[in-house]
């Protein structure tokens, strides 16, 4: 807080630290490696800039400021490093003492509170990963980074996840995905269904510019509709005032039934069925006149949506090689399924917008490793 101006500003003393952290885990380095990672090279924690700026505040040499996962989860969680503040997270029994979280929808938001550290983008990725390695939970080790397709591989035969192994051929590294039962209890389980992630790269890219040609044929096929929807528009717009009519008659047929209802209770059950019968006709011409009435704007936001979908295919397939954060954006889930002869059926699962499944069928070979 600028004591001036009585303004958030950003304190470059700890900037490049949220920056460095959200860098280090969109580049696909894990949480407790990135703690590790930090109190390796003497950055304190979050703490220790804290307690510094309190007034009664003075130094413990026992008190060491460590980095744990938490904390590293913590940074990149706070919406604070993109200028949005927000309150009214928890709320504390003054009886029992106990804190309870209040849900999002209810907490107060106050967008555009400051300058933001982190970009929007990056801020998406870092979230984005989040939620995905919450479900799947791959763990980097030893300051590596996390595998590219570390928990996305399923084997299609056991059910099993698939582990990574470094191997070494002509004095040259690479990783290959194995079938975990194969790997840990034999042959007698399961088959290896053994792939390199160079051939899944390769794999993925195929299937993302198919996934491409499709949607991209999709967005003509909504064009097409929306033209063809206003060359109908003056019909479809006496079908909606037919509809309406029709509705107000119903209506008024109703209130004309339960009057004489009410002369006549001797025939109630004969009144109540005559109006259900014209309620749900009601019902039913309110619907298609909804549907008439969205129709061109639903199709509108859907050739939108495709538009944006296939503008983004665009640009990751652009970069040549698909980062971890677009992979994981993309891919859902990968099945392989092993055959008599060796080769691997590969069926990917896509996220969101990319949904949809592809199966492509793979000749595999027995490489020399050393």
């Amino acid at each position: 807080m600028d004591k001036i101006t009585n303004e958030v500003v950003i304190d470059e003393e700890t900037a490049w630290i949220v920056r460095d952290v959200f860098k280090l885990y969109v580049s696909g380095y894990g949480l407790t490696t990135i703690a590790k990672k930090l109190n390796a090279d003497g950055i304190r924690s979050p703490d220790y800039y804290f307690n510094r700026k309190l007034a009664d505040w003075k130094p413990d040499i026992s008190k060491k400021y460590l980095w744990a996962q938490t904390s590293v989860k913590r940074m990149l969680s706070n919406e604070l490093y993109i200028g949005t503040l927000v309150n009214h997270k928890t709320v504390t029994s003054k009886i029992y003492k106990t804190k309870t979280f209040i849900p999002s929808e209810e907490q107060y938001r106050h967008e555009n509170f400051c300058e933001p550290i982190i970009d929007i983008a990056t801020w998406n990725q870092a979230q984005f990963l989040l939620k995905q390695r919450s479900k799947i939970n791959p763990r980097s080790q030893n300051g590596k980074r996390l595998h590219r397709y570390a928990g996305l591989i399923k084997c299609a035969d056991c059910r099993a996840c698939f582990v990574a192994r470094t191997r070494r051929q002509g004095g040259k590294k690479y990783v290959e995905y194995t079938c975990n039962s194969h790997h840990r209890y034999g042959k007698q389980f399961c088959t290896p269904h053994t792939i390199r992630e160079s051939q899944l790269d390769e794999l993925v890219k195929d299937e993302v510019r198919s996934l491409k040609d499709n949607i991209i044929q999709e967005s003509r096929r909504y064009e097409t509709i929306v033209k063809d929807w206003i060359r109908k528009k003056p019909l479809y717009e006496q079908q909606i005032q037919m509809n309406t009519d029709k509705i107000f008659a119903l209506k008024q047929q109703i209130e004309d039934l339960i009057m004489e209802r009410i002369t006549d209770r001797e025939h109630a059950s004969i009144y109540n069925s005559m109006i259900a019968k014209r309620e749900e006709e009601i019902a039913s011409l309110e619907k298609k006149t909804a549907a008439l009435s969205e129709y061109d704007k639903v199709c509108k936001q859907r050739k939108e949506q495709l538009s944006n979908t296939t503008q983004i295919l665009e640009e990751i397939l652009s970069e040549g090689m698909i980062s971890d954060v677009n992979l994981r954006m993309l891919v859902k889930k990968i099945t392989i399924h092993q055959n008599e002869d060796k080769s691997l059926d590969v069926n990917f699962e896509m996220n969101g917008d990319f949904n949809g499944s592809a199966s492509v069928f793979f000749e595999t070979f027995e490489p020399k490793t050393a």
